[in-house]
């Protein structure tokens, strides 16, 4: 879950309404400069639902006693965290083999970018290292069987894989950053261009709290609106059974942003 602060109140946004976004942004990605996604369907449809392992989490998030509010995805503990990734990508073979790659190379960035080996204790990184040898293993299997397919044959290199584990990578931060609401210039890192380039991005607020500034521009039109739903939670909450019943009751708020190209 990802909390975004408002004024006294907090909205709370599941991961999967997050990664709505990351789908929104996808299909309206590619340009002149920017190479939309090949294959389309299946790399936006991996974007959309890159953390469906959280679903079921989020029916039922565990209380954090420190702040008196869900736990956020960063603070859920890697053997935890391990085992709803490994959902996540069990959940999205019912999809396909492509969007299934992409979900189990996502889950490789996340913690190749965010897990520090060096300082998590031994039963943690042996718990992470466990799951990345599996889906090394599983990635390799699925990679062979799209190569052998007439079908994806031809969309299935390795230059094409890594361009689309970048390009979700890319998109998760951004849609992340919008959650969280953008104050101030953000870096995307490493998001794929034509020619195999690699571009840094910068995310800014421009005006009001949603009007956002991504530059260089990767999408197909001069702006794209994207939105998603949080829960407005008042108070801080004692135990899991007074939080989740302030989730079930708590109202609706639609978060939203509309992002621009920079001026010339």
């Amino acid at each position: 879950m990802l909390l975004r602060k408002d004024g006294l109140d907090v909205i709370a946004i599941p991961q999967p309404g997050h990664a709505w976004l990351s789908g929104q942004m996808a299909r309206a990605w590619g340009n002149e400069n920017f190479a939309a996604p090949v294959p389309n369907e299946d790399v936006c449809l991996a974007a959309e639902q890159h953390d469906i392992g959280w679903l079921s989490w989020e029916e039922t998030p565990a209380l954090d006693a420190a702040t008196g509010l869900p736990q956020e995805f960063f603070k859920v503990r890697p053997p935890v965290h391990v085992g709803i990734w490994r959902e996540g990508v069990r959940r999205v073979r019912a999809f396909g083999r492509y969007p299934t790659l992409l979900v189990s190379l996502h889950a490789d960035t996340i913690y190749a970018r965010y897990f520090n080996f060096a300082k998590a204790s031994p039963e943690d990184a042996g718990a992470v290292r466990v799951f990345l040898d599996e889906q090394h293993g599983f990635q390799a299997r699925l990679a062979a069987s799209l190569r052998a397919d007439p079908e994806s044959g031809g969309q299935a290199s390795p230059e094409n894989f890594e361009r689309n584990r970048l390009l979700i990578a890319a998109l998760d931060k951004i849609s992340l950053e919008i959650c969280w609401g953008v104050a101030k210039e953000i870096a995307i890192p490493e998001v794929p261009a034509v020619a195999n380039d690699l571009l840094n991005l910068s995310l800014r607020p421009s005006g009001d709290g949603e009007t956002l500034v991504l530059d260089p521009w990767p999408f197909r039109e001069a702006s794209i609106a994207v939105r998603t739903e949080g829960k407005r939670l008042r108070g801080r909450f004692s135990t899991d059974a007074d939080l989740r019943r302030a989730l079930d009751e708590a109202e609706a708020v639609r978060v939203t942003a509309v992002l621009h190209r920079a001026c010339p």
